[in-house]
């Protein structure tokens, strides 16, 4: 019998992929605008050669269903600013230059550079016990957790539910947390933050910072003001109208996506999680108003407003780039501090995504592989496609973004990847 089920998937799946081939491959001639420079000592012929025609390739496969943006520095110049397709298909919107996407989980990086500036000024250190200016959240076996510890999911706060009512009163959201009994001994497991993560950084920023402002507030302040980004913890509703629309893949998206490479898909897994209610999904309908899976409420402007780190950063993949370009060259922190940011990264099985991800403060590590090579990446990849990423050896830094949602997580987006495929094409002819 499991012969005979097994069979008619593989024939479905064989005719389904004919089909695709045959008639879904080709997309609109996309509308692609932007920007290329030579990179030093790299022909431009290469560069620009690469980057937009691989751009414009996603759209013409059919890869982005509507809009993306993909960004690029190399040793302190931008050499790359493309962007392209649909702000909002259905309507025809056009992703213009000022085009605002949801970061999603890139938005956690964000918040760590926070944190990190007021390590930088001495306001607190990442081994400080959260407790030292958080008392009452020692409650119920939370006494030993520490900054590292929650920058680096190791809290066991992973789920929580947590509705809109309370979404922007830090207080009723502090009491959550500090009465919550953990979901295991802190320490002791990585588990993914997926959106519990942004609260609790803004306790950490709101109650270590002198003037004792939301995290929000403060990166507006000291970095997004100062440098001029585009990007937003906590849009202001008169820009709700530059956002783009997100729309989630369709069942055919993802068997697409799924028979591309199969092996990024661990399908056994999701089905498994799925029937028995396990972590993944707990986290995922934890705040039931955030959901971006099987429904979308992420395209409401009223969300925009609140200052929701895990999830709700609003910006450019312009102003991605410049961010964590201005974190490469030194200009964010000291490089103490840098140091300790992009060190002591623990790899350890996550209990709720099940990835091997090496995990920091707040950052993450992705190796990868172009043709014999293996790049270090570090920064942090976001639901559907988006990423921000630096590559230390190779004076490198590049964000991408879409609205037209992929299945899973940035790092294995089909259109990001063949981005950078693009790119190392031209690092390796260095």
């Amino acid at each position: 019998m499991l012969f005979e089920v097994l069979k008619w998937v593989v024939v479905t799946i064989v005719i389904a992929y004919a089909v695709e081939l045959c008639f879904y491959r080709g997309g609109d001639e996309p509308s692609v605008q932007g920007k290329l420079n030579e990179m030093k000592k790299m022909s431009a012929n290469q560069s620009s050669g690469n980057s937009i025609k691989r751009f414009r390739a996603n759209f013409l496969d059919g890869w982005e269903r509507g809009g993306a943006a993909f960004v690029v520095y190399h040793n302190g110049k931008k050499v790359v600013d493309l962007w392209g397709g649909h702000a909002d298909k259905e309507s025809k919107r056009l992703w213009k230059k000022d085009t605002l996407n949801v970061a999603f989980s890139s938005t956690k990086a964000v918040a760590a550079i926070c944190v990190a500036q007021l390590v930088d000024q001495g306001r607190l250190a990442y081994d400080d016990l959260v407790t030292k200016f958080w008392p009452e959240f020692g409650r119920h076996g939370k006494a030993n957790v520490t900054v590292r510890w929650l920058l680096g999911h190791r809290v066991s706060s992973e789920w929580r539910r947590i509705g809109l009512d309370i979404a922007s009163d830090w207080r009723a959201i502090a009491k959550v947390f500090e009465e919550q009994i953990p979901n295991w001994p802190p320490g002791c497991e990585v588990g993914y933050h997926a959106i519990t993560y942004g609260w609790l950084v803004d306790q950490v920023v709101r109650r270590t910072d002198p003037k004792k402002r939301s995290v929000g507030v403060f990166f507006k302040e000291e970095i997004a003001e100062k440098y001029n980004l585009d990007f937003h913890i906590g849009l202001p509703r008169c820009e709700s109208y530059r956002v783009s629309r997100l729309t989630l893949p369709s069942g055919w998206n993802f068997l697409q996506e799924y028979l591309h490479k199969p092996s990024d898909f661990n399908i056994l897994r999701f089905v498994h999680q799925m029937l028995t209610g396990g972590l993944l999904f707990k986290v995922g309908e934890n705040v039931p108003w955030i959901a971006f899976v099987k429904d979308m409420t992420l395209n409401n402007p009223d969300l925009f407003e609140i200052e929701q780190a895990g999830v709700l950063g609003i910006g450019t993949a312009r102003a991605m780039a410049e961010l964590f370009e201005r974190l490469r060259a030194g200009e964010l922190l000291s490089e103490k501090t840098f140091k300790e940011l992009t060190s002591d990264y623990i790899l350890r099985k996550d209990v709720v995504t099940g990835a091997f991800v090496p995990r920091g403060q707040g950052l993450m590590i992705k190796s990868f592989r172009h043709e014999n090579e293996t790049f270090e990446l570090l920064g942090h990849s976001g639901y559907g496609g988006q990423n921000v990423r630096i590559d230390l050896k190779n004076g490198l830094t590049f964000a991408y973004m879409s609205n037209g949602l992929k299945v899973g997580f940035g790092d294995t987006a089909r259109t990001y990847i063949r981005l950078l495929h693009a790119l190392y094409d031209v690092v390796i002819a260095k």
